[in-house]
């Protein structure tokens, strides 16, 4: 049982910024960039061949598809400098949550080894 603690410790987390970007976001129009479709299509096709997974290959060539057919609505992403300071302070908020939990896992496999 201790040893699910962490995984569920983690699940908790992502459900919580989850609930907590719904709340933030409510009432506002969110349009989907598809050029993040894309790029995680061509993230996800290389993952499930090298692991022979047919569920990353189905969805890496899903999201490729819907990134390719509407190429035309891909947004163009902005500079640093172009960012507002709130903007940058989330983007460095994320990255920051991203670096920590790969340090989290890696520390967690090496103490699993």
């Amino acid at each position: 049982m201790s040893t699910y603690i962490p995984i569920i410790g983690l699940a908790l987390l992502i459900i919580l910024l989850a609930i907590i970007a719904m709340i933030k976001n409510k009432g506002e129009k969110i349009t989907p960039d598809y050029r993040v479709f894309f790029i995680l299509g061509i993230t996800w096709l290389p993952l499930g061949i090298a692991t022979d997974s047919p569920a990353f290959l189905g969805m890496g060539i899903v999201f490729m598809l819907v990134g390719i057919i509407n190429k035309d609505k891909w947004k163009k992403e902005k500079g640093w400098a172009n960012l507002s300071s709130a903007q940058k302070k989330n983007k460095l908020l994320v990255a920051g949550s991203l670096a920590l939990l790969l340090l989290i896992g890696v520390v967690a496999y090496i103490f699993a080894s």
